[in-house]
């Protein structure tokens, strides 16, 4: 869906499609974190600091949060409640935020991968976050419509998430094991970079069951 252009063409757009199109620009967003990454790993740290620095930008989201919560308060009909609604659109707010101080964190240091097998492992749980991403995308559109869909979605998420959890722990091993000072920056910086990838695989996690706990609170009620 393309963000519109002006205010009075956001007056236009329901609640549902407000939701759809936040969503999508979060998306957007963790691509282009996911896409900062890969510039890491390639050392690239010009073309790595240009795309973390989109990431931080957050004028587009704040104008689509006025036109939702002003579009929520005045509605009468909704096929979820208010509540339900709030909260879904604030578990999408949060993606944002990780993605935001993930970013702002990366930014702190350019590192050197020690090697390249770490170079593939954190490459596999970056793909992996960026299918999350696309997912619980494709969910957020689907529990409007398709409720038994938006729930498979997100079991595919938590299978996705359940096969990142090894690779982390096998680069965790594998940093705990390298020929280095511990308080290293490099020991450090390498440590956050796991976990601030697991960080946000986790939230895109709980924020699925979310939906999976809409999906079935409103299959009983059809």
């Amino acid at each position: 869906m393309t963000l519109p252009n002006s205010e009075k063409e956001f007056k236009k757009l329901n609640i549902d499609e407000l939701t759809h199109i936040f969503m999508e620009s979060i998306n957007d967003q963790n691509i282009k974190l996911m896409e900062g990454i890969e510039w890491l790993i390639q050392e690239d740290f010009d073309k790595f600091a240009s795309s973390l620095k989109e990431v931080i930008q957050t004028a587009k989201e704040e104008e689509i949060k006025k036109s939702f919560e002003s579009r929520l308060y005045r509605s009468k009909k909704s096929s979820f409640t208010k509540a339900d609604r709030l909260k879904l659109f604030s578990k999408i707010n949060e993606i944002k935020d990780i993605g935001e101080f993930v970013a702002h964190r990366l930014l702190l240091y350019k590192v050197i991968f020690p090697d390249d097998e770490f170079k593939n492992g954190i490459t596999n749980i970056k793909n992996s976050l960026k299918d999350l991403s696309n997912k619980i995308t494709s969910a957020v559109k689907l529990v409007s419509i398709d409720l038994e869909k938006a729930y498979e979605t997100c079991e595919e998420i938590k299978e996705e998430r359940r096969k990142m959890r090894k690779i982390e722990w096998n680069l965790l091993d594998r940093l705990w094991n390298y020929d280095m000072d511990y308080l290293s920056r490099t020991y450090l910086y390498l440590k956050e970079l796991i976990e601030d990838i697991m960080m946000m695989a986790d939230h895109i996690k709980n924020f699925s069951e979310y939906i999976q706990f809409l999906s079935t609170k409103y299959l009983i009620f059809k």
